[in-house]
């Protein structure tokens, strides 16, 4: 069987740009994080952050607690600001991530009322967040452990 070089070129040369292609796997940090406000959908707990949704438990079930945590928002603004709203307040601050390993802190968050309740909950889970998943749809936030996460969608 002789090999016809000019075959193997032209069929290496059809397949490297998607050989390449596929190798990039960093994100677009602004595609994803500077896309608009996001509204906080819930914290879950016992996820497996490899396997996207695989036995998350929602934290809150009752409507209640959801319709308070459902309106917690934040934006990501490309000057590296945060800012969004908790119950009856706002809240700003300084975010910066890393499409490499996708890691993620946000820092320096001052709020316009006395933290309690929910609104303490959500800017204490903001403040230890280490790494983030997702795209320009859907958001998930975690700690350094990756067991937990608050997951947004705009």
């Amino acid at each position: 069987m002789k090999l016809d070089i000019r075959k193997y070129i032209r069929c290496l040369l059809f397949v490297l740009p998607f050989l390449l292609s596929s190798c990039n796997q960093e994100d677009d940090i602004n595609e994803i994080f500077v896309s608009g406000q996001w509204q906080l959908v819930n914290y879950y707990t016992s996820i497996d952050w490899n396997n996207y949704n695989a036995n998350a438990k929602p934290t809150y079930t009752k409507p209640e607690d959801l319709k308070v945590i459902n309106a917690f928002s934040i934006m990501f603004n490309d000057d590296g600001t945060v800012q969004g709203n908790i119950e009856n307040g706002t809240y700003s601050g300084k975010w910066q991530a890393n499409a490499k390993d996708r890691s993620i802190r946000i820092t320096q968050i001052e709020c316009t009322v006395s933290l309690s309740g929910k609104n303490k909950e959500f800017i204490d889970k903001l403040k230890n967040v280490q790494f983030y998943q997702g795209d320009n749809i859907m958001l998930r936030l975690a700690p350094n452990e990756r067991t937990t996460c608050m997951q947004f969608r705009h």
